[in-house]
């Protein structure tokens, strides 16, 4: 009877490491998405301070209106209603994040505007025209991120 008692608790513990085996709770710098009707835009990483167990990411980005600038057009009509989303880096898996802080904003001149997002993280562009740099924080317990896109109001 001790030596089935023995062998049950081995069996159980045997069961218990193999299911910790294959899990990556690590996660690495997410990539964002503007999502439209028909389609997705991935917004470019800026400054990055990401650290977790198998990856630290630092980047800095001194004049992010010029870096953004220097990027392609997304180009958007006034009052446009679009998506962010974030997707977990394809090189490292793990977790999505339940515990992530995100803001947007659209800055043009000297002017910063916020962005208000629904319970979906869709939001609406202003309906004013011009060039923005649209710029998104994303916060996590492994750091923050920044992205950036060069957005036309047209």
């Amino acid at each position: 009877m001790k030596a089935f008692v023995n062998l049950l608790i081995g069996l159980l513990f045997a069961f218990m490491l193999t299911g910790c085996i294959g899990e990556d709770y690590d996660v690495g710098v997410p990539t964002a998405h503007l999502n439209f009707d028909h389609s997705s835009v991935q917004l470019t990483e800026a400054n990055i301070s990401w650290k977790t167990a198998s990856e630290d990411v630092q980047k800095s980005i001194e004049d992010i209106k010029k870096y953004a600038s220097s990027l392609d057009e997304i180009k958007v009509l006034p009052g446009q209603k679009t998506s962010l989303d974030f997707e977990e880096n394809e090189k490292n898996g793990g977790d999505i994040w339940t515990d992530a802080q995100v803001s947007a904003f659209l800055l043009k001149d000297d002017e910063r505007i916020e962005l208000e997002f629904d319970d979906f993280r869709e939001f609406q562009f202003p309906t004013d025209k011009g060039s923005y740099v649209l710029e998104v924080k994303f916060s996590s317990t492994a750091g923050s991120t920044q992205y950036v896109g060069n957005v036309s109001i047209e």
